[in-house]
C-alpha cells in the first residue's frame, strides 16, 4: 500500500509541477484555464494520497467531491469571462487585458 500511496502522491506533484509551468509560460487565456484544472487534478490526487496513507478514505472521498464541485463551478466561471474577455477584445492573449481600466 505504501508503493501506492507514494505514486498517487508523486504523480499529484507531477501534474501540480505541469500546471505551474503552464501558468507561467502561456499567455493565452484558455491554456491557463487548462492550467489550473490541471493544477486542481494534481491536489485532487495529493489528497487521495494523504487519505490512503492516513487510512480515513471516507472523510477524504467528502473533501474530494467537494472540491470536484468548487473546481467545476470555479471553471465555468472562468469560461465566461473569457467568452466576455474575447467578445470586447477579439483576442485571448493575456497582454491585451492591460488596456482594463478599473
Amino acid at each position: 500500500m505504501n508503493n501506492e500511496v507514494l505514486l498517487l502522491f508523486g504523480c499529484g506533484l507531477l501534474l501540480m509541477m505541469v500546471g505551474v509551468y503552464m501558468l507561467v509560460l502561456y499567455r493565452n487565456l484558455i491554456r491557463l484555464i487548462i492550467g489550473v484544472e490541471v493544477v486542481a487534478k494534481g491536489v485532487t490526487l495529493v489528497f487521495l494520497a494523504a487519505g490512503l496513507f492516513r487510512q480515513d478514505v471516507a472523510f477524504i472521498q467528502v473533501l474530494i467531491v467537494t472540491f470536484i464541485i468548487v473546481e467545476t463551478v470555479l471553471a465555468a466561471v472562468m469560461l465566461a469571462l473569457v467568452v466576455g474577455v474575447h467578445r470586447i477584445y477579439g483576442s485571448l492573449d493575456i497582454r491585451h487585458l492591460s488596456k482594463l481600466k478599473g
